[in-house]
């Protein structure tokens, strides 16, 4: 018997990061509040139309007796492989449990029809319908629509970060060959800016900050190392700046320098005047992160941050002696670490992360798990979800019992990612 699938697909997965809805969704009645709750996120969404339109295909096909139902079925925002692999993997679900025949594919522009060899490959496609909105006067003007385009983060890497990318490049080369430092660094940073916007790093970075400027306050003890955060990452990027600058001239003075590896320098040169300020920055900030969660009794939350502070020291060993080795092999120095130097600080810093992860794992156990676990704390998975409840705790092994299904489950204290007043979380 025929049964058809009225299939709507929000293929960068709008509904998700605007509306924050999870797909799938199937049914009329999810299908609607999806839809609702994107048009309340962002009106201008075209997902909205395609959606209503799946909808009202749905009513008709139904109103004429026919076996069908709807459904939109979410990707990811890269638009790439990820999307399309979520998209399958609902589609295989929702043709395995109601066994559709046919499809009837509403789509809403190009982007969302190059799924279709994907939708034949697993269904027959019977209909699709494309969505064109009808939109007011005004915004037909093409002032409206260069803006929206620029707003796409696809066509703005192609707008902004290409020719960033070549602004930055032509500015740093000069920089290390010409005596115009002033006009070759306004490119660079003219470069490096539209990279960040082209590429969506803008974003990013006014995220962090704002994340930073909320989790930070003068009324905290932490405040300080925040703040000696802040101005030592200014510095690292002034050390780096004028590393390359120093860099440069000593180049410009030596012949055996070839033209090729200007820009492999000036790029090693920054990191290597970079990395050692920018370290000591991000382990003030995390030092501050550690007190602040200290303070607010988020113990588990001290383990991941001083993990934090062992990565960006062993990060820090490898960056400085691969920059110093760049620039010894092409010869902007006399003097650098060799290959086996350089094999060696990655086998120096592997041990110290190592190290550093057990260390940590053995103090946070001691300190605020041991003593606090104890008898009828609930365990709760991963996820939330109840499991049982502590029947038994044995400090000298670090470990303890919980009864789950009536069966008598032993773990040990490392496997405990949160201990509260009232229950107990744990990894497996």
């Amino acid at each position: 018997m025929k049964k058809t699938l009225v299939l709507c697909v929000d293929r960068d997965d709008d509904l998700g990061k605007k509306a924050k809805k999870k797909g799938p969704f199937i049914g009329e009645k999810a299908c609607l509040k999806a839809a609702e709750a994107l048009a309340l996120a962002d009106p201008t969404e075209s997902d909205i139309n395609a959606i209503y339109m799946a909808v009202k295909i749905y009513r008709e096909m139904k109103k004429a007796g026919e076996d069908v139902e709807v459904a939109t079925l979410a990707g990811h925002s890269s638009r790439g492989y990820l999307a399309d692999k979520r998209i399958v993997e609902q589609l295989e679900e929702l043709l395995g449990k109601y066994k559709f025949t046919d499809i009837a594919f509403v789509s809403d522009g190009a982007d969302d029809e190059q799924l279709l060899p994907i939708l034949q490959s697993r269904a027959k496609v019977s209909s699709v319908h494309t969505v064109i909105v009808k939109q007011a006067k005004e915004l037909e003007k093409s002032y409206y629509v260069i803006k929206e385009l620029l707003r796409d983060p696809h066509f703005a890497r192609l707008a902004f970060g290409l020719p960033g990318v070549v602004l930055a490049i032509y500015g740093i080369v000069n920089l290390l060959g010409i005596q115009h430092i002033s006009i070759n660094l306004i490119l660079g940073l003219v470069g490096t800016y539209l990279i960040l916007k082209g590429f969506g790093i803008e974003d990013a970075l006014v995220g962090a900050f704002n994340t930073f400027r909320k989790t930070t306050s003068i009324e905290r003890a932490s405040f300080p190392l925040y703040l000696a955060s802040f101005f030592m990452l200014l510095l690292s990027v002034w050390a780096g700046i004028d590393t390359v600058g120093i860099t440069g001239k000593s180049i410009a003075q030596n012949v055996t320098v070839q033209v090729g590896n200007r820009m492999i320098i000036a790029v090693a040169s920054f990191f290597n005047g970079f990395i050692g300020l920018f370290t000591v920055a991000a382990i003030l900030f995390l030092a501050g992160r550690i007190g602040d969660m200290y303070y607010k009794k988020e113990y588990h939350r001290i383990r991941k941050y001083a993990r934090s502070i062992v990565s960006m020291i062993a990060f820090y060993i490898i960056m400085d002696q691969a920059t110093r080795f760049v620039l010894y092999w092409t010869n902007a120095t006399q003097m650098g670490p060799t290959f086996s130097d350089l094999l060696v600080s990655v086998g120096v810093s592997f041990l110290i992360t190592v190290v550093g992860f057990v260390v940590v794992s053995y103090v946070y156990t001691k300190r605020y798990v041991s003593k606090r676990m104890k008898k009828g704390l609930e365990v709760k998975d991963i996820d939330g979800k109840s499991i049982g409840k502590v029947v038994a705790v044995d400090h000298k092994n670090q470990s303890f019992a919980y009864v789950h299904d009536k069966e008598k489950k032993v773990l040990g204290f490392n496997k405990v990612l949160v201990v509260k007043d009232n229950y107990v979380i744990i990894s497996g």
